[in-house]
């Protein structure tokens, strides 16, 4: 990763607002539920795992306490460290799991180390994948494995409404296609190679967030946010489930190994 100035995006109300709507701990869709869909089948039982993108802490209590991993957390905004580390704490999991701030860059771990990279729709943040992928190479372990799940985009240039989506989001996105991720990681030297677009599954789900921000959320979000961000929120999943109708946005889930 070409390393860069990064300015913290992740404030209290955006925090409030996607806690509310994906669960207590998670910036990213589908909860616990989708950690396991990602990690589905695999042995993390004693195993170091590297999370890259950590968030708020609660895909990393996941791995560990239901899975038995060790694991690092990593994340640019320190806000997001600090809220990590306290949950991680009441979870009774500091032996466990370590959420650590970085700056983008060079992966601060050393080589050959990890056993699984694990990821949840955070490395859409990363603009230069290529290196991205080669720090991820170079950390895991012979036989070493990453597992991730990540916003992508298709192949057509952006329209309109994802320019406009894009504005409503207000974070920075570098997207790619799901191909281009296979591409770059058997570049990369990864074998096993395992794509899979899930856009057909997230796009059922944010209609029915959608839906629900509208019905059974309003009061909820209106007490939490104020009546302001209540209506961003609701005109920003509208915008969201335009881009996943048009498949503009094309969530999707990637394995693959380093060779042995």
């Amino acid at each position: 990763m070409a390393d860069q100035e990064h300015q913290d995006e992740y404030d209290d109300q955006l925090i409030a607002m996607l806690e509310l709507i994906w669960g207590e701990g998670f910036l990213s869709p589908g909860g616990p539920e989708a950690v396991r869909e990602i990690v589905k089948g695999l042995d993390l039982e004693g195993k170091l795992a590297l999370d890259i993108g950590c968030g708020l802490g609660g895909v990393d209590i996941i791995l560990a306490r239901d899975y038995g991993a060790k694991v690092i957390g990593l994340d640019v905004e320190q806000e997001l460290v600090e809220r990590a580390r306290e949950r991680v704490a009441r979870a009774g999991l500091s032996g466990q799991v370590e959420a650590r701030l970085c700056r983008p860059g060079p992966l601060p771990i050393e080589s050959r180390t990890i056993d699984v990279v694990f990821g949840k729709d955070s490395w859409i943040h990363i603009e230069d994948k290529r290196a991205f992928f080669t720090e991820v190479f170079r950390v895991l372990k012979p036989g070493g494995l990453l597992a991730a799940g990540d916003w992508m985009r298709g192949a057509r240039p952006y329209s309109t409404d994802m320019d406009y989506f894009f504005e409503l989001e207000g974070l920075t996105y570098h997207m790619d296609t799901l191909e281009n991720y296979g591409a770059i990681l058997n570049d990369c030297g990864f074998v096993e190679i395992s794509l899979e677009d899930i856009t057909e599954e997230y796009r059922a789900q944010a209609h029915g967030e959608y839906e629900a921000m509208k019905g059974p959320l309003r009061d909820r979000m209106r007490d939490t946010l104020g009546a302001e961000k209540q209506a961003h929120f609701v005109e920003n999943w509208r915008a969201l489930t335009i881009v996943l109708d048009k498949g503009e946005l094309r969530p999707g889930r990637l394995r693959a190994r380093k060779p042995g």
